[in-house]
């Protein structure tokens, strides 16, 4: 196989149309079809009236009523690249087709103002009556049946820093179960910047310590070089591993955890599905590593804190947690077997009593209905987080300065020789598939495109070659026209 091969061959495609935008297009791929349906009257009114409230307003948002601006296939293919007529054909055969599932994946709501991306499909469902159908689809965490979620009988320990802190202003505090809605908490991809700035940036206080557990944060989160500053900053960093990690490179202590092949476990789907997975470890711990139980049990001691579920030994807090979920019937023929299937009586479909009986079930909102229109959000009065789902710019929009100058867009993605940055050391997996940068033929025939991250060269026999900014870096280059032009990927990990 050469690097001009098209990359796409490593993977099985089975769709009818493959749409392809630019990196920062897909909330406006949920809007545009939402304007030619209003149009043309291919929305479900009956589900509109009786399940959501608000459709009205982000209908004159849409028809260009709020901002003159109508949002129309046309108005998105100037934006995406995707014509006018794929989105008009993809938005009557959705409209026609009942039921249908829009299986929103969560690619593009990772990026700045994402989360218009995730609440435009979720409105899409809604206009359209595919919600709490069987078939139909409600767009949102792709959760349905979650063995995650059962009852384990665990809890963890209240943080006394949390005590009387008033709920952030930019959160959904007035739910229930709303998300992290403490002002003593620090969303996760500020964490950085809450390190260099402290209080005086506005961040309840001035961080000094990091205690680093399953996570290879360097790695993972946004802003690499900020975050390096980050961690120099910091006076102290504790780190559990069983690798010599970007992250752990920062740990003034790095303390051996042992890996799950050395422990007994009870793993349930990440996504949720109904099973559990029995871990029966192969070994025991080697040389002087311990379970992260372990290790905060011993810290615990010497702190004098109490320890973390009492002097239960691991065996019994396993059979603890079994015996608390009503969907483990047999502890011990789980651990014979290693896995429990979960027979269901039938199809799980989400927000299915909502639609069938609404007044004994309203949705989890403050109207009880779908909120097209947020009024909680209306009140936070954020430009950010409109009430009704926007397209909203940013700093690295195509049209924005910093787009001119640097004008490809970095896609970093899951990959299949790594999971998140698990797996990047084993020499095997490196030989299949080497690191590499993917490129359109377009912008790799300019012989030196220029990224904020390095440069690409054009090599003899028509290879390329990345070379980036940091002189520890290395990545190869393909050329493929599985990337859409004006981006560039490189695999997470």
């Amino acid at each position: 196989m050469t690097d001009r091969t098209e990359r796409r061959l490593a993977q099985a495609f089975l769709v009818a149309v493959m749409l392809v935008a630019i990196g920062w297009g897909y909330v406006i791929l949920t809007t545009a079809p939402t304007s030619y349906r209003i149009t043309e009257d291919m929305v479900d009114r009956a589900f509109i009236e009786k399940y959501t409230v608000g459709f009205e307003k982000y209908r004159d948002y849409i028809l260009g009523h709020e901002d003159g601006e109508p949002k129309t296939p046309k108005w998105a293919e100037e934006i995406t690249t995707v014509p006018a007529e794929t989105i008009i054909t993809l938005a009557r055969e959705y409209a026609l087709s009942k039921p249908a599932a829009l299986i929103a994946g969560w690619g593009p709501a990772r990026a700045a103002r994402g989360e218009q991306y995730s609440r435009a499909a979720n409105v899409l469902t809604a206009i359209t009556g595919n919600i709490g159908i069987d078939g139909g689809y409600a767009s949102g965490f792709m959760r349905a049946y979650s063995s995650r979620e059962t009852a384990s009988g665990t809890h963890g320990s209240r943080n006394p820093v949390e005590k009387d802190a008033p709920p952030r202003k930019n959160s959904l505090y007035k739910l229930r179960g709303g998300t992290n809605p403490n002002s003593a908490r620090i969303h996760s991809a500020k964490v950085y910047d809450a390190i260099l700035r402290g209080r005086a940036g506005g961040y309840p206080t001035d961080l000094k310590m990091a205690y680093v557990v399953a996570s290879n944060h360097l790695n993972q989160h946004p802003n690499v070089r900020r975050g390096v500053e980050a961690f120099k900053a910091l006076e102290f960093v504790v780190v559990h591993e069983q690798f010599m990690t970007p992250t752990a490179k920062f740990g003034d202590i790095v303390l051996p955890v042992n890996t799950f092949m050395e422990r007994n476990d009870i793993a349930p789907p990440w996504l949720g599905s109904p099973y559990y997975i029995y871990l029966n470890k192969a070994v025991d711990s080697l040389f002087e590593s311990k379970s992260d139980l372990d290790i905060v049990r011993e810290l615990s001691k010497k702190l004098g804190l109490p320890p973390g579920l009492g002097a239960m030994k691991e065996e019994d807090i396993l059979r603890t947690i079994a015996g608390r979920r009503d969907d483990i019937s047999d502890y011990e023929q789980m651990k014979r077997d290693g896995v429990v299937k979960i027979k269901l009586s039938e199809l799980v479909v989400s927000f299915k009593e909502q639609v069938e009986n609404p007044d004994s079930n309203p949705f989890p909102t403050l109207s009880g209905k779908i909120e097209i229109y947020c009024e909680h959000l209306a009140e936070m009065d954020n430009p950010l987080l409109p009430p009704i789902p926007k397209y909203l710019t940013h700093s690295e929009s195509y049209d924005s300065p910093l787009a001119a100058k640097y004008p490809l867009q970095l896609l970093t993605t899951h990959y299949k020789t790594r999971a998140h940055s698990t797996w990047h050391n084993v020499p095997w997996l490196q030989e299949i598939e080497p690191h590499s940068v993917w490129i359109n033929p377009v912008d790799a025939e300019n012989a030196a495109s220029k990224t904020e991250f390095g440069y690409m060269y054009l090599m003899t026999g028509g290879k390329y070659a990345f070379r980036p900014k940091s002189p520890s870096a290395s990545c190869r280059a393909w050329s493929t026209s599985a990337r859409v032009h004006g981006t560039i990927r490189m695999n997470k990990g």
